[in-house]
């Protein structure tokens, strides 16, 4: 019986020792309102993305700043299931990312990048066999080089948004930030969190989208910091 109680204290401990890690560190981000526009990218898309974004800061200094698209056509009678979370279609234009000088970025694959500037398109994670273990979701937002992404329009072949955001990260595989399960609804205000088990940084934000001309909001949950421990 004591053995038992003192196993329940010690699990206890150790998850509140877990949350107040995960508190500390979530303090070490700010988040703040940015009310340049990006540049650098092509005019057509510079129009379809907000002039107005996100910076996300950390101990270090800036991390990243990031747009959204000003609105995204969402799917018609979408319903939400374990795999696929988000209204998107593959190759739709989310937003862009920028990540400033003297910092060293990698993707959900741990891949490197140049910091730079980077439109963000959406892509569905194949479901076969290679990708097991990466990820329960298959809802990512893919970067790609501005100076080959110059069209805000869709791009419907999947493999095409593969190699061009492959070309971000100079591999053959796609330069990927994971979407995780989005909020039940709308936040009241942009937040950064941390997921410290997986050590994520977390942006929750919404994105403006519209069914036909029916205009609505969609949360997002965006890993801007983290990788995939395969």
């Amino acid at each position: 019986m004591i053995s038992r109680l003192l196993s329940r204290m010690l699990s206890c401990l150790a998850l509140a020792c877990a949350l107040w890690s995960g508190s500390v560190r979530a303090e070490e981000y700010t988040l703040e309102p940015l009310a340049e526009g990006p540049t650098g990218l092509s005019p057509a898309i510079t129009e379809a993305v907000a002039a107005k974004g996100l910076r996300l800061s950390g101990k270090g200094g800036v991390i990243c700043d990031l747009w959204l698209s000003k609105a995204i056509p969402l799917k018609a009678n979408f319903t939400p299931n374990i795999r696929v979370q988000y209204p998107f279609q593959n190759g739709q234009l989310i937003g862009a990312i920028r990540f400033p000088e003297a910092t060293e970025p990698h993707d959900f694959r741990g891949q490197s990048i140049k910091p730079g500037l980077y439109t963000l398109r959406y892509g569905l994670q194949p479901d076969d066999g290679n990708h097991l273990g990466t990820s329960e979701i298959r809802d990512f937002l893919c970067a790609c080089p501005p100076d080959a992404d110059k069209d805000p329009k869709r791009i419907e072949k999947i493999k095409d948004v593969f190699k061009l955001s492959a070309k971000a990260a100079g591999t053959t595989h796609p330069t990927i930030f994971l979407l995780l399960a989005p909020p039940p609804k709308a936040v009241d205000k942009a937040g950064v969190s941390v997921d410290a088990e997986h050590d994520y940084v977390i942006l929750s934000i919404n994105a403006d989208g519209k069914t036909g001309d029916e205009a609505s909001t969609v949360p997002l949950s965006l890993v801007v910091v983290g990788e995939h421990e395969g």
